[in-house]
């Protein structure tokens, strides 16, 4: 996609041992991803938006809270918690 305005998401990696932390930042539009290292002080190019999204250690798989596996969660910009189970 060519010639557009990044719209951020927050991306977050649950750890291993509980929680999760952030990663850096992905674009709604197309996908490109910087990671927190990259990061300086002249920020992101674009606009940073309130989504946020939790992936599983390493980009696999994590357990939600009452144990299910799950690849991602998505909180969205209204606020509403989305939820893509897997098997893993």
């Amino acid at each position: 996609m060519a010639n557009h305005i990044h719209r951020w998401k927050q991306m977050y990696e649950e750890f291993l041992l509980g929680g999760a932390f952030s990663i850096g930042w992905e674009c709604i539009e197309c996908g490109k991803f910087v990671s927190n290292s990259e990061l300086t002080p002249a920020g992101l190019d674009g606009i940073v938006t309130s989504r946020k999204e939790v992936t599983g250690p390493h980009g696999g798989c994590g357990n939600t809270s009452d144990g299910r596996p799950y690849r991602r969660q998505i909180i969205h910009e209204d606020g509403q918690l989305e939820i893509e189970y897997a098997e893993c």
